[in-house]
C-alpha cells in the first residue's frame, strides 16, 4: 500500500518534504568494542533503507549509560562500511574541545568519509563533563559562542598563524553543513536561534528543548516559535535555511507490547542521575508522557507528529528510539519500520528512490 497521510516538512532541493535521519543511543550493556560493531551494524542497515543520515551523540564517562566520548572516531569507523548515508553529530559538546583540534578532525573525516559529515555542536546537558575539563559552567554561554566563532574561522580558511598557514584538509565543505544546537533558557532561545541563522548555520532542536512546564503542545508551541525566529532571520541569498528537530517515537503495532519492551529502558534511566541518586518513580506510561515520547501503531504516531507546530517548516526530521534500549534485532526493526511506515506517512521517501515507498 501506499500512505497518504499529511505532510510536514517545508521541503528540500531533491522535491521530498524533510530528510530522515536516525539518532543513536548507544547505550546497552555492553563491552565497548561489541558497541562500536553494533554501531556499525546499524548505520549499515540504515542506509540500505534509505536513511538520508545517522547521527551519534557525545557522552563523556558514560554519562547517560551512553558508549560515545569520541564521535569523531566512532563516525570514522562507520565511514568505513558506507557509502551514501550522511555522518552526524547530534552533537560534539564544542566548549569542552580545542576548535582547531575539531576543525582538524572533522575535515579528515571529511575527506574519508567522501563529503558526508553533518557536525552538530552544542554545549551538553551534563553538568559534570564541565567539572572534569575544568571549564566554568556558568560561563558556558560565552564559551559555547566564542568557540563556534573560532570553529568558523578556522573552516573558512583564515590564517592560523604568522606564516599563514590555513586548516588541512580544508574545511569549506563542512562549514556548510554545520549546525547548532541551541539552549533551552527561553531568557536566551530567541536570540540564540537568530544568532545562529546570521551565522548560516542550520539549526538543531532536541525533543527536551523547551520541556520545561507547560504541557506537551504548549512545548512544541514554543519550539514552532523557535523554528519561525530563526527562519526571519535568515539572510544568505544563496543557502536554504537547515532545520532539525528530533522527536523520540517507538512504532509498534501493538501498543502494549510496545510499553513492555520500553519497561526496562524507563527503568534503567530512573535508576540513572548526575547526582547519583535515583530519579522519582514513575510508571512507564508515565515517564513517556513526561519524556514526550510517541509509542503505539505507525499511523497513530504519525497523526501526531503531523499536528506537530514544530515540524511545519523542518528540512530534518530526527528520530530516536529511547528509551527503549533496544536489542539489535528490535532496533533494527524500529528502522524499518519508522522508514517504511511512519516516515511514508507523513510524505518521505527515500532519496534513492525517487518516489514513495510501496509495502
Amino acid at each position: 500500500m501506499t500512505y497518504h497521510g499529511a505532510a510536514i516538512g517545508a521541503g528540500v532541493e531533491d522535491g521530498r518534504p524533510f530528510r530522515l535521519g536516525f539518532l543513536l543511543h548507544l547505550d546497552r550493556d555492553l563491552a565497548p568494542a561489541d558497541a562500536y560493531r553494533e554501531a556499525v551494524e546499524l548505520f549499515v542497515h540504515a542506509e540500505e533503507l534509505g536513511y538520508d543520515s545517522g547521527w551519534v551523540i557525545q557522552r563523556h564517562f558514560r554519562q547517560g549509560k551512553e558508549h560515545i566520548s569520541s564521535p569523531l572516531v566512532t563516525l570514522a569507523a562507520i565511514a568505513q562500511h558506507t557509502t551514501r548515508i550522511r555522518l552526524g553529530t547530534g552533537v560534539l559538546v564544542l566548549p569542552l574541545e580545542d576548535p582547531l583540534r575539531v576543525a582538524e578532525d572533522v575535515a579528515t573525516l571529511d575527506a574519508i568519509s567522501g563529503g558526508r559529515v553533518e557536525l552538530g555542536v552544542g554545549s551538553g546537558p551534563f553538568p559534570q563533563a564541565w567539572e572534569a575539563f575544568g571549564k566554568p559552567l556558568g560561563d558556558r554561554h560565552r564559551l559555547f559562542d566564542e568557540s563556534v566563532a573560532r570553529l568558523h574561522e578556522v573552516l573558512d580558511g583564515s590564517a592560523l598563524n604568522s606564516a599563514g598557514e590555513v586548516l588541512h584538509p580544508p574545511g569549506a565543505g563542512v562549514r556548510s553543513r554545520l549546525w547548532q544546537a541551541t539552549t533551552s533558557d527561553p531568557a536566551v532561545a530567541g536570540d540564540a536561534v537568530r544568532a545562529v541563522a546570521r551565522s548560516g548555520d542550520g539549526l538543531q532542536l532536541s525533543r527536551a528543548t523547551a520541556w520545561r512546564g507547560g504541557t506537551a503542545r504548549q512545548a512544541r508551541e514554543r519550539q514552532g516559535e523557535l523554528v519561525a525566529k530563526y527562519r526571519a532571520a535568515w539572510t544568505d541569498p544563496v543557502h536554504a535555511p537547515r532545520i532539525q528537530v528530533s522527536r523520540a517515537v517507538y512504532p509498534h503495532e501493538d501498543r502494549a507490547e510496545a510499553l513492555r519492551l520500553v519497561s526496562p529502558g524507563v527503568r534503567r534511566w530512573q535508576s540513572w542521575s548526575t547526582t547519583g541518586e535515583a530519579r522519582p518513580e514513575q510508571t512507564a506510561e508515565e515517564y513517556l508522557a513526561s519524556d514526550r515520547a510517541l509509542i503505539g501503531p505507525s499511523d497513530v504516531l504519525a497523526a501526531e507528529l503531523a499536528e506537530d507546530p514544530a515540524l511545519r517548516e523542518i528540512t530534518d526530521l530526527l528520530v530516536s528510539f529511547v528509551p527503549g534500549v533496544p536489542e539489535p534485532a528490535e532496533h533494527r526493526r524500529l528502522l524499518e519500520t519508522s522508514a517504511r511506515e511512519l516516515a511514508p506517512a507523513l510524505g518521505w521517501y527515500p532519496a534513492t528512490a525517487g518516489q514513495p515507498i510501496r509495502l
